[in-house]
């Protein structure tokens, strides 16, 4: 059974102020995550739930995320602007100079568990590079049914676009996002993009060592170089605690929204926001 872990709605959030307001909501093979704002970027909704039985396929957890998504709420508004995207693990980029857009399955040969995937990119000039994905048929089918009008897209694509504008100050950034038990690492060298990849971690030992590989894999000190976090990660968190054990500098990431945060959701922190934050900038 989905775990709802988060739940806010304020009560001017209604059918006539949806209109004035935009949802932003990532579809993802480990949560479904939704958030409202009005035009001045106050919070007036937010909702989360985790998916049992990960890491294994999306079609397990299908039924009862089709549920959610008829009987919440949040998903039955008519918000005046739709911000949407799928977040999952069956992804890869391709530089440019090797990239062909008639051989998607390719690029996750051998990769994939068995199943039926529908393949797409999304082109990352900033990188000179494709993002390519491969979205089980399922969620890609439920993410179609529901917001029929949102182009096919992923979350890491404006969250790798925030990072980079983050790298601009630094010589190098080492930057996570979590979400639930899914951990998406990037490494850049000032605005070059050194290293990316997705990451599913059942402990916080797990989590420590996927970090610490990108560390030693570039050769940067983890008590030299600062790591930035984003996602559901709070400093009283296990999560927390054991990277601030081998990382000297352990920041949160700044959104690139200034959201106005309501008093009862005092102990949430903007940083857990931002891959929602990023795609409402996108």
């Amino acid at each position: 059974m989905a775990l709802h872990s988060l739940e806010l709605k304020d009560s001017q959030l209604n059918t006539a102020k949806a209109p004035h307001c935009s949802f932003i909501g990532i579809l993802g093979s480990e949560s479904l995550s939704a958030i409202a704002v009005d035009n001045h970027d106050k919070l007036l909704a937010l909702e989360n739930w985790e998916y049992p039985h990960l890491p294994k396929s999306f079609e397990q957890a299908e039924r009862e995320v089709r549920t959610i998504l008829k009987q919440e709420p949040i998903f039955q508004l008519p918000f005046g602007q739709k911000h949407v995207a799928l977040s999952h693990p069956n992804i890869t980029l391709i530089p440019r100079r090797l990239f062909q857009h008639g051989k998607l399955p390719d690029y996750f040969h051998l990769v994939l568990p068995p199943g039926e995937y529908m393949y797409s990119y999304e082109e990352l000039p900033e990188f000179d590079a494709y993002l390519v994905c491969a979205t089980e048929k399922s969620q890609a089918r439920l993410f179609s049914d529901f917001f029929p009008d949102a182009r096919f897209r992923h979350n890491v694509t404006p969250v790798l676009r925030y990072v980079r504008k983050l790298a601009a100050v630094s010589e190098h950034t080492v930057f996570v996002n979590l979400r639930a038990k899914m951990a998406q690492i990037a490494v850049l060298e000032r605005q070059n993009l050194l290293f990316f990849n997705t990451f599913h971690f059942s402990t916080p030992s797990d989590l420590l060592y996927y970090v610490l590989l990108a560390y030693d894999q570039f050769r940067l000190n983890p008590m030299q170089k600062p790591l930035t976090l984003a996602g559901n990660i709070l400093k009283d968190s296990e999560l927390y605690r054991i990277l601030f054990r081998f990382v000297r500098e352990v920041r949160f990431a700044t959104p690139p929204v200034h959201i106005q945060l309501p008093p009862e959701m005092e102990s949430l922190q903007a940083h857990c926001l931002t891959d929602l934050l990023c795609l409402k900038n996108s």
